[in-house]
C-alpha cells in the first residue's frame, strides 16, 4: 500500500467520517532483504460494525474516496486481496522484493520512507503512517484518534541495535504508532545475519563427539600397552623377555635341592650280569681243560 495514498485515505476519513473515531486498523510490515530489496505488506481495515452491509470498497466510495482501494497506489508486482478477521474487514496489499525507492517516492510524509546502509548496519526510517506527523497539530490529533490499532514492524537480516520507542525482539523492531510521541520512527540493525544458533549447536555437538572419540582412543591404546607388557613378562625361561622375578618361580618354594659334590644318583635296582670265575681244571664248554696258571717269578730271580 502506498503511504501517500494511505494518508490520503485518512484525510478523507477525517473530513467526512468523524464517527470513525477508534474504528480503523492499520498494520504495516517491512522486511529488509538488502538495501535494494524489501518485502512489504499493509493491512488496512475498518470495523465491521461501521461497514454494515457494505464492502470496504463500497464504503470508501460512498464516503468520498473515489473508487475505494483502486485509488491506492499499488506497487508494481504487488497483490491485493480482501482481508477479514473477527472484528475488521479491509484490504491486504503485499509486494516481495520491492525497491525501497518506490516507497520513498510515494510518501507524502514530511519524513518519507528511507532505507540506507551505513557500514555494517542498515538504517530504516519513515514518518508516522497515522498522519500524526502532520504539520497541522489539529489534523494530526484527529488522524491519530481514528485508529484503535496501528502497528509498524521492521525486520532486518541482523540483530536490531537501536530503535527508539520500539519493542525489540532479535531482528525485529515493532512500533505501536498510537503510543509513541515521535513524529517519525527509525531502527538500526546489523546488516549481516551472523551464524545461526542451530549451526552453533551443531558445531558444539561435533566437538563433543570428537573429544569423546579422542578420549576413547587414548584409553584403548593405554590398555593395549599394559596387556603387551604383561605378556612380555610371562615369556618362557630362556626366551627373550623372561624374568624369573616376574615369572613367580622360586626354587625354594618348589622344594628342589640342587645336587651336591660327590652325589651319586640312586640305583634303580638293576644289576648287570658279571662274568663267572672258572676254577682251575674246570673244563670249558668245548671240553678242553685250560692249562694251569703259571706261578709268578720268584723275587730276585
Amino acid at each position: 500500500m502506498n503511504i501517500k495514498r494511505a494518508v490520503g485515505v485518512v484525510g478523507v476519513l477525517i473530513a467526512v467520517m468523524v464517527a470513525l473515531t477508534g474504528c480503523v486498523k492499520l498494520n504495516m510490515s517491512v522486511k529488509v532483504n538488502n538495501e535494494k530489496s524489501v518485502d512489504y505488506e499493509v493491512v488496512y481495515a475498518i470495523q465491521k460494525s461501521v461497514l454494515g452491509d457494505k464492502s470496504f470498497d463500497e464504503f470508501m466510495e460512498s464516503n468520498g474516496s473515489g473508487s475505494g482501494s483502486q485509488e491506492m497506489d499499488i506497487p508494481e508486482g504487488a497483490t491485493v486481496v480482501d482481508y477479514e478477521d473477527e472484528k475488521y474487514k479491509g484490504k491486504r496489499i503485499s509486494a516481495a522484493n520491492l525497491d525501497p525507492a518506490k516507497l520513498a517516492e510515494s510518501s507524502s510524509s514530511e519524513n518519507p520512507f528511507e532505507l540506507k546502509k551505513e557500514g555494517d548496519f542498515y538504517v530504516l526510517s519513515m514518518g508516522g503512517v497515522t498522519g500524526a506527523d502532520s504539520s497541522d497539530p489539529q489534523a494530526s490529533s484527529m488522524a491519530k484518534s481514528m485508529f484503535d490499532e496501528a502497528i509498524v514492524k521492521f525486520t532486518f537480516p541482523g540483530k536490531v541495535v537501536e530503535a527508539k520507542g520500539a519493542t525489540v525482539d532479535g531482528n525485529t523492531a515493532t512500533f505501536d504508532m498510537l503510543s509513541i510521541k515521535e513524529s517519525a520512527v527509525q531502527a538500526k540493525a546489523e546488516a549481516n545475519a551472523g551464524i545461526p544458533m542451530w549451526i552453533i549447536w551443531i558445531l558444539v555437538a561435533v566437538l563433543v563427539v570428537a573429544a569423546a572419540l579422542v578420549l576413547l582412543f587414548v584409553l584403548l591404546r593405554k590398555r593395549s600397552a599394559q596387556q603387551a607388557t604383561a605378556l612380555a613378562g610371562a615369556a618362557p625361561y630362556g626366551q627373550p623377555g623372561y624374568n624369573p622375578e616376574h615369572s613367580g618361580y622360586s626354587p625354594q618354594q618348589q622344594g628342589y635341592v640342587p645336587p651336591q659334590p660327590g652325589y651319586a644318583p640312586p640305583q634303580t635296582g638293576y644289576v648287570p650280569p658279571q662274568p663267572s670265575a672258572q676254577q682251575p681244571g674246570q673244563a670249558h664248554d668245548d671240553g678242553q681243560v685250560p692249562p694251569p696258571p703259571t706261578a709268578p717269578p720268584a723275587s730276585g730271580a
